[in-house]
Parts: structure tokens; C-alpha cells; sequence
């Protein structure tokens, strides 16, 4: 039984006076997440996946026009509400026991309490209403940055109630792709805030979150060096990563994006390689010996493709 048809059947019984023997105080946090009528509206709507594709389009084209924050506020209050329902509803999709596990719980309470702040809070019409938004969104980024920890522990904590790899590994899947993407979008409005109020005078290289002159193989190669020197300090052998570069001109994107998944996809590799050799070669020195004998075949290598098919990751 899921999280939400536990809790809807709780309300129920409840209601018709029979005794049950969930602990009250269990029953009285989770009734109110079932309970919440704008949060099944917002779960129902689609997540515009093109939205910040939208954005980088819009500024490539306009970036030296003012930016309209009253418009850009409102456009991403509705884009938030839209996201954080559908990640409140991947957590009443759980079963029961994870469910109530209490990190995971803490969690799903967090992110309900930030969804009501939102659903409360009035049409942005005047720049006073913008500057209350930006307070509001700050402090969401803010206290949303032990989120990827505490997900971590709750997972593995309630690991075995989850009946299979399959239900824990979506609704992970899902929380870490609407979490990334709802990050991303409050610092891009942050920084958007940010600027405008400032008067920047570098708007033409940023605009909000995105680098209107991003050059991915620099961001690429500091990620290989950061994670290298980790690499090191735990193993004392790096393998060499080759870069393969087809972006030869300045484009548009959002660096924190690619560095926070690079730094990941690296850390991943390099850890792969080196117990994979350790293992198949029997010590370090031997390890340290083959990467330096193979540096002309390495063992990673990242591309950084020009071509729209070979791109493997979408932000929603």
C-alpha cells in the first residue's frame, strides 16, 4: 500500500469514529498532506520540460533589454509550485514504511511547507511584491542545501521497505531530477534579482544563472583537475581523462549545471577505474605503473559534442 492510499484510508476511518492503532501523532502529520486540494491541481499540470531552454533562448536574443522581474517572478512562481507538487507526490507514492521513516518524512514536510508558503502567497503586481519573492526564494535555497544528504540517509535507512530496487531507484530518480531543476531556476531568478538591482555592468557576459560566453572545455577541464586532486589525495593515482572537444566558440548554458554533474559522472569514473585495477592488478604500484604506461589510451574520456543527438541529459 502507497503512502497516500495509507493515509486517505487512515482520514477515513478516522472520520467514522473507529479506533486505529496508528499513533496519533503520525496520523495528524500526514493527514494534512492528503488533504491539500491546490496541491492534487498543481500535481495534475505537466512540467514544462523546454522551460529553461525557453530562458537561454530569450536571452540569447534579448539579454541588453531590461529585464521585466515582475513577469520573471510570477512566471517561475507558477513553474515552482508546478515542480515541488510533482516531487510531494513521488513522495506520497512511496510505500507506507519508507514513508514514514523519519528523514524521509522531515523531508516531505519541508518541501509541503514550502509549496503552502508558495500557494499563500499573493499575485506578484508591484516590484515590493518582487522584493518580498526574492526573500521567500532565498530563503527556499537556502534551507533546501542538506536535501541530497538527508535523501541519502532517509534512502538508506528504509532501504529494505521498499520492496524493490525499482520503486527506491524512480523515486530518486524523479526527487533528484525536480530538485536539480527547481535549484536551478531559483538561483537563475536569484541572480536575475541580483543584477537588476545592481545594474551590472557585466549583463552581457551573464544573464541570471546562464553565461552568455560559456566555454564548456574550460569548465570541463577544471572538473577533471578538482576531481583529480581528490582522486589522489584517496588513492595516490589519478587516471588520465581525455577530453574531446567539438565547442570551439562561446555559447550560452548554465555552468553550475555542468560542473555540479561532471564533478559527479568524474568521481564515479575515476573511483570505478581505480578499485577495478587495484583489484585486477593486485596493489597501487601496479595501478600507478599502468596509467602511466597507457596515457595514450585512456582509461576516460569526456565529449563534448556539438551534435543535439548526442546530448544525454535534460533539465526539467
Amino acid at each position: 500500500m502507497s503512502f497516500y492510499r495509507y493515509l486517505s484510508t487512515v482520514v477515513k476511518t478516522t472520520n467514522t469514529n473507529i479506533q486505529t492503532s496508528v499513533p496519533s501523532g503520525i496520523v495528524k502529520q500526514l493527514s494534512k498532506f492528503s488533504s491539500h486540494k491546490e496541491l492534487i491541481e498543481y500535481s495534475q499540470r505537466p512540467i514544462q520540460y523546454c522551460y529553461p531552454n525557453r530562458m537561454i533562448e530569450a536571452c540569447s536574443q534579448h539579454h541588453s533589454e531590461p529585464i521585466d522581474l515582475i513577469k520573471t517572478a510570477s512566471d517561475f512562481h507558477d513553474q515552482l509550485l508546478v515542480r515541488l507538487a510533482h516531487c510531494l507526490n513521488s513522495f506520497q507514492s512511496i510505500p507506507f514504511l519508507p514513508g514514514v521513516n523519519p528523514t524521509l518524512l522531515s523531508l516531505h514536510e519541508r518541501y509541503l511547507k514550502s509549496f503552502e508558503n508558495l500557494i499563500q502567497f499573493p499575485k506578484i503586481k508591484t516590484m515590493k511584491d518582487e522584493e518580498k519573492f526574492f526573500q521567500l526564494i532565498n530563503k527556499f535555497v537556502i534551507q533546501n542545501n542538506d536535501v541530497i544528504g538527508l535523501l541519502s540517509t532517509g534512502c538508506n535507512e528504509a532501504q529494505k521497505h521498499f520492496k524493490s530496487y525499482k520503486i527506491l531507484k524512480d523515486f530518486l530518480d524523479n526527487v533528484l531530477h525536480i530538485r536539480l531543476a527547481m535549484r536551478l531556476l531559483a538561483e537563475h531568478y536569484l541572480e536575475l534579482h541580483k543584477q537588476q538591482q545592481q545594474n551590472n555592468p557585466n549583463k552581457s557576459d551573464w544573464y541570471g544563472a546562464i553565461s552568455m560566453k560559456f566555454l564548456p572545455v574550460k569548465t570541463v577541464q577544471q572538473c577533471i583537475d578538482d576531481v583529480s586532486s581528490i582522486c589522489f589525495e584517496t588513492y595516490t593515482v589519478v587516471p588520465h581523462v581525455q577530453i574531446e572537444n567539438n565547442i570551439h566558440e562561446p555559447i550560452p548554458f548554465f555552468p553550475s549545471i555542468v560542473e555540479y554533474i561532471l564533478r559527479e559522472l568524474l568521481k564515479n569514473s575515476m573511483r570505478a577505474i581505480v578499485e577495478y585495477n587495484k583489484t585486477s592488478l593486485g596493489n597501487i604500484q601496479n595501478v600507478k605503473k599502468y596509467f602511466e604506461d597507457n596515457r595514450d589510451q585512456p582509461l576516460c574520456k569526456v565529449v563534448i559534442s556539438s551534435d543535439p543527438i548526442d546530448e544525454v541529459f535534460t533539465i526539467a
